[in-house]
């Protein structure tokens, strides 16, 4: 519980210290033991959500064994907690497909639903929280877009780690990841992997992927976002 409560102090900091977190999906604890579903981040600004786009969240013990997790509605999004103490926890958030007309302004409308729309994209987060380290950490989920730490020991401040871009459970090549939205961008090789230097605390390592669409009348473009957070010692 102590761990817990530092995690989250380290959490909350890292929010307010943080300008960036590009329109992603993830878990703060919370003080009754459960986690609160967070989503947006861009400059900061939380944005309230429908629950039904949170479509699944996963939570491992330290054997990676699958634990039970109750799902909370609440006003302008969700909670989430475990049955029990929880090692790994895993999120998929479906915000939706959005289209344009020309230039005018972005709407929350599959193309085929906004006349006169000429792009759209379909906005698929994924999500994944390490609360403690462990061989399991570096086991895919099957997680359709995934960042995997390719390091079962917590890193420590300042000493390089490698992480892994997965594409349906395949090394993808070219994937942009960054620390925070303003940290320095790297970019995955041909093997899927990158290197990483986290510092103290909790870390938050982004990663995007952006696809053209060719077939589907509801949109142009398909846009994967990744956020992996992770506690660093000094």
């Amino acid at each position: 519980m102590r761990f817990l409560s530092t995690l989250s102090a380290l959490a909350c900091a890292a929010a307010l210290a943080t300008p960036a977190l590009a329109h992603n999906v993830w878990l703060e604890p919370d003080a009754g033991g459960g986690y609160v579903v967070q989503f947006g981040g861009h400059e900061g600004v939380l944005e309230t959500f429908r629950p039904e786009k949170l479509k699944s969240v996963q939570a491992f013990d330290q054997r990676g064994r699958s634990i039970p997790v109750k799902i909370e509605p609440r006003e302008g999004g969700v909670r989430v907690r475990p049955e029990r103490q929880a090692a790994m926890l895993a999120v998929h958030f479906d915000n939706g497909y959005f289209s344009r007309a020309g230039d005018g302004p972005m709407v929350e409308k599959p193309m085929n639903e906004n006349p006169g729309a000429t792009s759209g994209v379909h906005a698929v987060k994924y999500h994944k929280t390490l609360i403690a380290w462990g061989a399991f950490a570096r086991q895919p989920l099957g997680q359709p877009f995934e960042i995997v730490p390719l390091a079962h020991q917590t890193p420590h401040a300042g000493q390089p780690l490698r992480v892994q871009a997965l594409l349906d459970g395949k090394p993808a090549e070219g994937i942009r990841l960054s620390l925070g939205e303003k940290g320095a961008p790297v970019t995955t090789a041909a093997d899927g992997t990158a290197t990483v230097t986290p510092v103290a605390g909790i870390n938050q390592l982004l990663a995007i992927r952006r696809a053209p669409v060719a077939g589907d009348a509801r949109t142009t473009s398909l846009s994967y976002e990744y956020l992996l957070a992770f506690p660093v010692h000094e």
